[in-house]
């Protein structure tokens, strides 16, 4: 399941869902499209992390989850059972 997940958004809003889930609303930064995450518990872990303006990428196929502030990019890295 996680490798299959997606998400390129420039976070405009983090939606407050609860302690063991992380939500946020933004914009896709290549189409401007407007984007909302699904809520989600892995992406929690990193929500103190996340602040408006930040670009949070996880791309379809790997086990990683980037945070892209103005400076730095936070790289987080997922171990799973999947095949």
């Amino acid at each position: 399941m996680l490798l299959q997940q997606e998400c390129n958004i420039i976070v405009d809003i983090v939606v407050p869902t609860g302690a063991s889930l992380f939500k946020v609303k933004g914009h896709d930064p290549i189409t401007h499209d407007l984007k909302i995450s699904e809520p989600n518990r892995w992406w929690s872990l990193y929500a103190n992390e996340i602040e408006v303006g930040d670009t949070i990428v996880k791309k379809r196929g790997e086990l990683t989850f980037n945070i892209h502030k103005k400076d730095t990019v936070i790289v987080h890295k997922w171990k799973c059972d999947e095949n």
